[in-house]
């Protein structure tokens, strides 16, 4: 499978991988979770979550001829977690204007959406639907000698911690063999 972004070079940062669905385009990479348009040139734009969800219809259903109906309900009408109601209702067409907006460059529409007359829409197949795995920067672990050094500040308290339970179970070990040889010299 084929990844939809080039790696990212984080260095010595220690790094998570999370997967994320994204549609590849010739020129642009769209990624629906994170509203977003990956233009191959390094840019981004931004989608709102009305264009994402719309273009994410889209491009789901791509290939096939979706009356504009069916589109509004596939991406409007199902429930959305982080929405008090669902009474909105959406506009395709104005929708449609500002997402185009945002997918033209030098004169040409990144993602070729065609209006169907009378009935609808569609989106050509995109070149791969792939899950990207998203790489998110942690905290890099420190360095050998920081660590060396850091132990080295106070060596009785590091020891006292590493052997803690040791020392715990010598003690209890200990304390039980007294009891048992008191007992059984008492008796």
């Amino acid at each position: 499978m084929m990844l939809c972004s080039k790696r990212l070079q984080m260095g010595d940062l220690m790094t998570t991988k999370t997967a994320v669905k994204c549609y590849r385009f010739e020129g642009i990479d769209f990624i629906p979770e994170n509203r977003l348009l990956n233009w191959h040139d390094n840019q981004q734009t931004l989608l709102t979550a009305d264009e994402s969800r719309f273009l994410a219809s889209l491009c789901y259903l791509a290939g096939e001829v979706v009356s504009t109906e069916s589109i509004y309900r596939y991406t409007f009408t199902s429930p959305n977690a982080y929405e008090e109601s669902c009474d909105h209702h959406y506009d395709l067409n104005v929708l449609l204007l500002s997402l185009s907006k945002k997918l033209l460059r030098n004169g040409k529409m990144a993602i070729p959406i065609y209006i169907i007359p009378s009935y609808g829409f569609r989106v050509s197949l995109p070149n791969t639907t792939a899950v990207r795995n998203e790489t998110t920067p942690l905290k890099s672990p420190p360095s050998w000698p920081a660590l060396v050094k850091n132990k080295s500040k106070k060596p009785l308290l590091q020891v006292i911690n590493i052997n803690y339970a040791i020392i715990t179970t010598v003690v209890i070990i200990t304390f039980t063999l007294l009891i048992g040889y008191w007992l059984m010299t008492t008796q």
